[in-house]
Protein backbone atom coordinates (compact mmCIF):
# COMPACT_ATOMS: atom_id res chain seq x y z
CA UNK A 1 0.00 0.00 0.00
CA UNK A 2 2.91 2.51 0.92
CA UNK A 3 4.23 1.66 -2.87
CA UNK A 4 1.07 2.86 -4.55
CA UNK A 5 1.05 6.07 -1.93
CA UNK A 6 4.86 6.56 -3.26
CA UNK A 7 4.65 6.30 -6.76
CA UNK A 8 1.49 8.46 -6.53
CA UNK A 9 3.52 11.25 -5.01
CA UNK A 10 6.47 10.80 -7.70
CA UNK A 11 4.24 10.73 -11.08
CA UNK A 12 1.23 12.96 -10.13
CA UNK A 13 3.70 16.41 -10.24
CA UNK A 14 5.26 14.98 -13.42
CA UNK A 15 2.18 14.19 -15.50
CA UNK A 16 0.53 17.63 -13.90
CA UNK A 17 3.50 19.06 -15.70
CA UNK A 18 3.54 17.49 -19.01
CA UNK A 19 0.18 18.81 -19.45
CA UNK A 20 0.93 22.40 -18.93
CA UNK A 21 1.75 25.51 -20.75
CA UNK A 22 3.73 28.87 -20.20
CA UNK A 23 4.80 31.57 -21.47
CA UNK A 24 8.15 32.35 -23.79
CA UNK A 25 10.44 35.11 -24.17
CA UNK A 26 12.88 35.29 -26.70
CA UNK A 27 15.58 38.48 -26.81
CA UNK A 28 18.90 37.60 -27.35
CA UNK A 29 19.60 42.05 -27.77
CA UNK A 30 18.13 42.83 -24.50
CA UNK A 31 15.77 45.15 -25.81
CA UNK A 32 13.49 46.92 -24.16
CA UNK A 33 9.73 44.74 -23.58
CA UNK A 34 8.14 47.47 -25.62
CA UNK A 35 9.77 46.84 -28.51
CA UNK A 36 8.94 42.70 -28.24
CA UNK A 37 6.42 41.43 -30.53
CA UNK A 38 3.32 39.88 -28.07
CA UNK A 39 2.20 36.88 -29.57
CA UNK A 40 -1.44 35.40 -28.03
CA UNK A 41 -3.09 31.86 -28.26
CA UNK A 42 -6.93 31.82 -27.57
CA UNK A 43 -6.98 29.35 -23.94
CA UNK A 44 -9.97 28.40 -21.80
CA UNK A 45 -12.95 26.52 -22.90
CA UNK A 46 -13.86 26.01 -25.92
CA UNK A 47 -17.07 27.10 -27.06
CA UNK A 48 -17.98 24.33 -29.56
CA UNK A 49 -16.58 20.66 -29.11
CA UNK A 50 -15.14 21.61 -32.50
CA UNK A 51 -13.70 24.37 -32.10
CA UNK A 52 -9.89 23.89 -32.44
CA UNK A 53 -7.14 25.66 -29.81
CA UNK A 54 -3.80 25.95 -30.86
CA UNK A 55 -0.65 25.45 -28.75
CA UNK A 56 2.87 26.83 -29.37
CA UNK A 57 5.33 23.79 -29.68
CA UNK A 58 8.37 24.71 -31.33
CA UNK A 59 10.01 27.90 -32.61
CA UNK A 60 12.48 28.69 -35.08
CA UNK A 61 14.56 31.80 -36.12
CA UNK A 62 16.03 32.81 -39.86
CA UNK A 63 18.80 31.01 -39.38
CA UNK A 64 16.61 27.53 -38.68
CA UNK A 65 17.78 27.65 -35.28
CA UNK A 66 15.34 25.95 -32.78
CA UNK A 67 14.54 28.87 -29.99
CA UNK A 68 12.27 27.01 -27.41
CA UNK A 69 14.58 23.65 -26.36
CA UNK A 70 11.50 21.61 -26.21
CA UNK A 71 11.44 18.09 -25.18
CA UNK A 72 8.62 16.07 -26.65
CA UNK A 73 6.30 14.95 -24.53
CA UNK A 74 7.78 16.38 -21.56
CA UNK A 75 8.44 20.09 -21.45
CA UNK A 76 5.21 22.46 -21.35
CA UNK A 77 3.89 23.96 -24.84
CA UNK A 78 4.07 27.77 -24.92
CA UNK A 79 0.56 29.97 -24.68
CA UNK A 80 2.10 33.31 -25.00
CA UNK A 81 5.37 34.88 -26.72
CA UNK A 82 7.23 38.04 -26.49
CA UNK A 83 9.74 37.76 -29.64
CA UNK A 84 12.00 40.15 -30.71
CA UNK A 85 11.12 41.59 -34.40
CA UNK A 86 11.79 38.89 -36.99
CA UNK A 87 10.92 36.15 -39.00
CA UNK A 88 10.14 33.31 -37.35
CA UNK A 89 8.54 29.59 -38.13
CA UNK A 90 6.36 28.15 -35.69
CA UNK A 91 5.07 24.70 -34.85
CA UNK A 92 1.82 24.33 -33.09
CA UNK A 93 -0.65 21.72 -31.79
CA UNK A 94 -4.07 22.16 -33.13
CA UNK A 95 -6.27 20.23 -31.43
CA UNK A 96 -10.59 20.08 -30.58
CA UNK A 97 -12.17 17.66 -28.91
CA UNK A 98 -11.54 14.45 -31.48
CA UNK A 99 -8.33 15.70 -33.23
CA UNK A 100 -5.15 16.54 -32.91
CA UNK A 101 -2.45 17.35 -34.87
CA UNK A 102 0.96 19.66 -35.67
CA UNK A 103 0.81 22.49 -38.01
CA UNK A 104 3.47 25.07 -39.44
CA UNK A 105 3.55 28.26 -39.74
CA UNK A 106 5.67 31.29 -41.57
CA UNK A 107 5.43 34.66 -39.35
CA UNK A 108 7.27 38.41 -39.74
CA UNK A 109 6.80 39.98 -36.31
CA UNK A 110 7.50 43.70 -36.19
CA UNK A 111 8.74 45.63 -33.45
CA UNK A 112 5.85 46.23 -30.43
CA UNK A 113 3.23 44.18 -32.25
CA UNK A 114 0.71 42.06 -30.87
CA UNK A 115 -0.81 39.39 -32.46
CA UNK A 116 -2.83 36.52 -32.31
CA UNK A 117 -2.08 33.06 -33.91
CA UNK A 118 -4.63 30.66 -34.07
CA UNK A 119 -6.12 27.18 -36.27
CA UNK A 120 -8.15 27.53 -38.76
CA UNK A 121 -10.92 24.66 -40.17
CA UNK A 122 -10.42 24.31 -44.08
CA UNK A 123 -13.37 23.33 -46.08
CA UNK A 124 -13.11 21.62 -49.64
CA UNK A 125 -15.79 19.89 -51.93
CA UNK A 126 -15.53 16.09 -52.09
CA UNK A 127 -16.75 14.19 -55.36
CA UNK A 128 -20.00 14.44 -54.71
CA UNK A 129 -19.90 18.66 -53.86
CA UNK A 130 -20.28 18.83 -50.44
CA UNK A 131 -18.64 20.97 -48.49
CA UNK A 132 -16.22 18.85 -46.23
CA UNK A 133 -13.46 19.60 -43.43
CA UNK A 134 -10.34 18.56 -44.98
CA UNK A 135 -7.85 19.89 -42.33
CA UNK A 136 -6.20 22.83 -40.31
CA UNK A 137 -3.88 25.52 -40.75
CA UNK A 138 -2.26 28.25 -38.80
CA UNK A 139 -3.41 31.74 -38.97
CA UNK A 140 -1.73 34.87 -37.63
CA UNK A 141 -4.12 37.60 -36.80
CA UNK A 142 -3.04 41.63 -35.95
CA UNK A 143 -4.75 43.17 -33.25
CA UNK A 144 -4.98 46.95 -32.74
Amino acid sequence: MRFKYALTLIFAPLMLCACQTTSFTYNPENREHSQLALVHLEQGPRSYANDYLAEIEYIWNEQGKELSGRLPYVSATFSTMKMQPGVYRIQAKCANAKYSGSVEGIFNFQSGGQYRVYCELKKDRNTLGFEVSTHVSLKLETLQ
